[in-house]
């Protein structure tokens, strides 16, 4: 049984070859005609492919016979005619490829098929049938196709329609429509081009059109090739896009043939009917046609240019290495390989600011617990450190934090100062079978180049608690003594010391405070002043991990109150929650300790992911990210005293260019747009709302994907949407629309954003709201539009900052003892 039968017309096409030396234009002759370049692509890759087609009795038509045998496709079908000569196509080609064309078919050897050519018993035994517009452009080919068609519809042969339109060949335009809706009341699959959709149906938009076109004539899978872009599919309730493979171009002849054809290979290789693919396998079967199609548009000619599985999976491959770097943030800090979570030990000391985190050396998701490390002098600039703490006798290294030991407190370091680490060990008890998490210390006393377990480990252990992790130490000046704050489930526990070795417990709280929507994680407790006044406040932060039945995911909420050196009182009623971020990517956030007084800032900085679909993340070889190190204070609001928070001043420095408009209106029908010629920006907004309905600030890649940030003023509503923001598929909970409520000063909002590669990030008034969200759009952004929903709206400032990408020099991330030098 035959895979795969194709049927239409089979041609030379004379591509260009540069110029003779007196300036003459010079023509290559190749074989080719769609049908024809499917049947080749499809053969190719090891499918058995036929061709019903017609060819002039002469040297072309020879040429043809013997091309498309010596390729492996079946020419049984194929016959001779000396009622006309082979068809000829001339293929003009511009500066990036694109073609146009000019037939010599008046008549041609193709038109001449007639219904007793066609072998209808071969077409009722095979798997697919395949037939496009152009071989219905005349009698009696028409006719014999639509025979053809008519015959593997009655047989329950899947068929697939590919309107190829070339209006040259037709009378008019009317009739080529008139034909091509035909076609679609028999086609099973539909690949259609943004210019004939919007031919057909009259609209640009792909995904209204295809709708359109699925509902009026039931196609169960329409794909719309979207060129260097992609495609765009719509298949069992299921559709999106896809995106396509960036090379450079030199004949895109046949690139929608050869899509078409490994389309088809992986239909049949999947065995299965359309309706119950499932949506990813979709997306790996059009990502293997878009690879397929692309690669045809590096080489001349078509129907002898289809690509081999090898170089498609080799293109795809290498594809997924460029998407690592493309979506590797330019700004923010990523690990460099492997998997990164939670911040850990964040301390400055001795003029460098030190970043561990939660790392997994061998794996690009979670898995046995180590301590990565950075160190950075300025908080933007971050240099890669061999890891610093690695799994041990008593388990994993999980989250915890360091101090600087100024006074030898801890009589580590003979007489001197250094640093002291705080953490969990986490592993199974041996008794119970049971996980069992224990504090433990490490300390250092060269600035954190060698790291020394402690002797007496662990420290600190509860062994009625299950979860009982993430220590935050600090010294707590009005009692003397260090003071530390850890989470056991569902509270905070206090401990205190003298000599950060020994430890009691002092207090408890929030049992019944706050938000429980998921376990309790990675606590913080800082005092900080309110609005730069004598009066202060304490600041408790607690992380709360992922519930399945809660779309927000992983979170931090926060606490005002105070501290009276053993315990926490909370300023608010126990069921007031206060979130440090209304993004969806914001996690485990902790501030640095010793920061100079004289510099003054509490500084925090978060894991950018969420445990909801943080190990599915498209980012490759690496995995997580930290959001920008930000500066947090205290105001005093109607609602009582909340946190604001700005990026740290210092990212300033990574401007390069700054774009300005001032007093700009914007309207439904009048929209701002700026092209980005830069993927990495700062953006500040200040917007006067008060003529204007919704306004929303879209962020657009030269593909498919946008990203936008809204404000409701009816709603008093700061959103962020992203569920077009590009790859969202991995995750059911990834694209969605969230946001915040905000109240307009004087009727105006004002935004300071940063876009980077893979991240957005939004504080509005002045911080006090922030939105974090991962976005993995299809290519790298490169326009932006404002627009109202109606009434206008007003940029009475619109500045718009290109930022340099920080580089992160390359350390060691693996090493084999447990005392590493840095």
């Amino acid at each position: 049984m035959l895979d795969v039968i194709t049927i239409g017309e089979v041609l030379i096409d004379f591509t260009p070859s540069g110029r003779t030396a007196g300036g003459n234009e010079q023509f290559e002759c190749n074989p080719g005609g769609a049908p024809a370049n499917v049947a080749a692509a499809l053969s190719r890759l090891g499918a058995r492919a036929t061709l019903i087609s017609k060819v002039g009795d002469d040297r072309f038509g020879s040429l043809l016979h013997d091309t498309l045998m010596n390729g492996g496709i079946d020419v049984s079908a194929l016959s001779f005619t000396d009622e006309a000569n082979t068809t000829l196509a001339f293929v003009h080609l511009d500066d990036i490829g694109d073609r146009s064309f000019s037939f010599y078919r008046k008549p041609g050897a193709d038109t001449y098929l007639r219904t007793q050519d066609v072998p209808f018993d071969r077409i009722e035994n095979c798997h697919a049938l395949h037939f496009g517009s152009v071989s219905m452009t005349h009698e009696p080919a028409r006719t014999a196709t639509r025979a053809a068609v008519v015959k593997a519809k009655e047989a329950g042969v899947l068929l697939s329609f590919d309107p190829n339109i070339r209006f040259a060949l037709w009378e008019s335009k009317e009739e080529a429509k008139q034909n091509i809706l035909w076609g679609m009341k028999y086609a099973d699959i539909l690949k259609i081009s943004e210019d004939e959709l919007c031919f057909i149906t009259g609209t640009t938009d792909v995904e209204k059109g295809s709708l359109e076109l699925q509902q009026q004539f039931g196609i169960a899978w329409i794909v719309v090739t979207l060129a260097e872009k992609g495609c765009y599919y719509r298949l069992a309730g299921h559709d999106g896009y896809v995106p396509g493979f960036q090379v450079k171009a030199i004949d895109t002849t046949g690139a929608g043939d050869a899509f078409l054809g490994c389309l088809l290979y992986k239909i049949l290789e999947a065995g299965i009917s359309l309706n119950q693919l499932p949506k990813q396998q979709i997306i790996s079967m059009l990502t293997f046609a878009n690879s397929g199609g692309a690669l045809v548009t590096t080489r001349k000619g078509a129907l002898q240019s289809m690509p081999t599985t090898d170089e498609i999976k080799q293109m795809i491959e290498t594809n997924k290495q460029h998407d690592d770097d493309r979506l590797r943030p330019g700004f923010h800090f990523s690990p460099h390989s492997h998997w990164l979570n939670d911040p850990n030990g964040l301390v400055y000391y001795e003029g460098v600011y030190h970043l561990f985190y939660q790392h997994h050396p061998y794996s690009n998701q979670w898995g046995p617990m180590h301590w990565g490390h950075a160190v950075s002098q300025d908080l933007v600039h971050w240099e890669h450190m061999p890891i610093a703490l690695f799994p041990d006798e008593h388990g994993a290294i999980f989250s915890g934090c360091c101090v600087v030991d100024w006074n030898n407190s801890s009589g580590l370091f003979d007489g001197s100062h250094g640093l002291i680490a705080l953490f969990t060990h986490a592993d199974i008890c041996p008794e119970t079978g049971q996980p069992r998490q224990r504090q433990s210390l490490a300390y250092s006393s060269d600035k954190g180049r060698t790291w020394h377990k402690y002797e007496g480990n662990p420290i600190l252990a509860e062994h009625d608690l299950v979860d009982f992790r993430d220590p935050k130490v600090f010294w707590h000046s009005q009692s003397e003594r260090w003071i530390m704050a850890l989470v056991a489930g569902d509270h905070v526990r206090f401990y205190r010391s003298d000599n950060l070795r020994e430890w009691s417990l002092s207090g408890e709280f929030g049992k019944s405070e706050g938000s429980h929507d998921g376990v309790w994680e990675c606590p913080d407790l800082f005092e900080l002043p309110v609005d730069d006044s004598e009066r202060s406040k304490w600041v408790l932060i607690v992380s709360i991990g992922d519930d399945p039945n809660c779309p927000e995911g992983s979170r931090t909420q926060y606490f005002i109150g105070e501290f009276d050196g053993n315990t926490f009182i909370n300023d608010n009623p126990a069921d007031h929650t206060l979130w440090l971020d209304y993004g969806r990517d914001n996690y485990a956030g902790v501030t640095w300790s010793d920061i100079a007084e004289q510099d003054g800032r509490r500084v925090i900085i978060g894991w950018m992911s969420n445990w909801k679909y943080a190990n599915q993340t498209p980012t490759g070889a690496w995995r997580g990210a930290m959001t920008l190190p930000r500066v947090l204070s205290l105001t005093s609001r109607d609602e009582g005293v909340v946190l604001i928070q700005m990026p740290v001043r210092e990212i300033e420095q990574l401007r390069k260019g700054t774009l300005c408009w001032n007093e700009v209106k914007v309207t439904p029908a009048v929209p701002f747009t700026q092209k980005m010629n830069d993927v990495l920006l700062e953006i500040e907004a200040d917007i006067d709302i008060r003529s204007g309905d919704e306004v929303h600030i879209k962020m657009k890649s030269s593909g498919q994907s946008e990203t936008i940030i809204g404000y409701d003023p009816v709603r008093q509503w700061l959103f962020i949407d992203r569920s077009k923001s590009g790859l969202t598929d991995f995750h059911p909970s990834f694209a969605c629309k969230h946001g915040a409520r905000m109240v307009p000063e004087n009727g105006k909002i004002k935004l300071h954003i940063w876009l980077d590669r893979n991240a957005v990030e939004v504080y509005a008034n002045e911080g006090l709201v922030a939105l974090t969200d991962q976005i993995f759009p299809d290519a790298p952004m490169d326009r932006i539009e404002i627009s109202a929903k109606s009434g206008e709206v007003v940029l009475n400032s619109f500045h718009m900052h290109a930022l340099n990408s920080i580089h992160i020099p390359n350390g060691p991330t693996e090493q084999t003892s447990r005392r590493v030098e840095v």
